[in-house]
């Protein structure tokens, strides 16, 4: 278990042996009746490719509660039941760290939950978006705490999804910074256009010219940041960094860390087919369920109907 040092006190449990980790710091010198203990919750998952979706289940999750606990799974077991992960587990287990609503992050969590897992983590419930994980026999992992009713569901982030970011570089078959201009490619490009989203802080995560400079020239940036990674030139050729440069607020920032865009691409291309037998099996698990709760929930409308004749 690693606990996450970006958060505020009020976040940190006491977790010794023998004390109620759901009690705030001091819980025990104040009357049972002021004393309000802290809502543990759970969420578990892959966490490949880490993007939105993700950190909008997380925020949704942490909501819930007061303390996020999140397991991730191994490499082992993410080959096992659904196909070969992208990123490796370390890198998984930082990616989960680094996203603000995380309390804690359990490393090597069991790929199906049960009540044993929440139980062992002082978890109260468990949340999980509200599309389908299975095994890799097809059973729900989420099966168990949902009959005990320790499980909550959150909304999917509609739009977006690790197995469309690797069909969309799967149909890459130049570097990152191609132009890719097919019909296929562009299915996978609108889907990201049809996400609503609301605006949470004054951060440019764009490099959209006219975008980019108009915040700039607005006085709505104050700094700049850009990794160590090579700054690429505009279609015609221009510097994308040319106006911060001018004003002197460009700046910097050293990740720690060498991985890049491109070698991500080069992971999927150079295991293509691997992965591409990964998405359709998804899709085709996916679809096998879908059908067949169709099909219980008709047997129970004839049910019903019979019933009352």
């Amino acid at each position: 278990m690693i606990k996450n040092g970006h958060h505020h006190n009020h976040h940190q449990v006491n977790t010794a042996a023998g004390k109620d980790a759901g009690t705030t710091p001091g819980a025990t010198a104040c009357s049972p009746e002021k004393r309000r203990r802290r809502i543990r919750v759970w969420c578990d998952g892959c966490y490949d490719m880490v993007h939105y979706g993700h950190s909008n289940q997380l925020r949704q999750a942490k909501a819930m509660g007061d303390y996020l606990i999140v397991g991730v799974h191994t490499d082992s077991e993410i080959s096992k039941h659904k196909g070969p992960p992208v990123f490796t587990q370390e890198e998984r287990y930082k990616m989960v760290r680094a996203i603000k609503w995380v309390d804690e992050v359990v490393q090597g969590a069991p790929y199906v939950t049960t009540l044993e897992t929440l139980d062992k983590y002082n978890c109260d419930f468990c949340v999980h978006g509200d599309d389908i994980t299975l095994t890799v026999d097809g059973k729900d992992t989420y099966e168990e705490v949902k009959k005990s009713g320790r499980y909550r569901e959150c909304k999917r982030t509609q739009g977006v999804s690790t197995t469309d970011l690797v069909g969309r570089m799967l149909l890459m078959t130049k570097a990152h910074h191609s132009n890719i201009d097919t019909s296929d490619y562009q299915e996978h490009t609108d889907n990201f256009g049809k996400l609503k989203v609301k605006p949470f802080s004054w951060v440019c995560l764009t490099k959209d010219c006219w975008l980019f400079d108009f915040l700039l020239l607005n006085r709505f940036v104050d700094l700049v940041c850009h990794g160590k990674t090579e700054i690429y030139p505009d279609k015609d050729g221009s510097d994308p960094y040319a106006e911060p440069r001018r004003k002197g607020i460009l700046r910097t920032v050293d990740s720690g860390n060498s991985l890049t865009t491109d070698a991500i691409v080069q992971r999927i291309i150079k295991n293509r087919l691997l992965f591409e037998a990964r998405n359709q099996k998804k899709e085709a698990k996916e679809i096998a369920v879908i059908q067949a709760m169709k099909r219980q929930e008709e047997e129970k409308t004839k049910e019903r109907a019979q019933a009352v004749l």
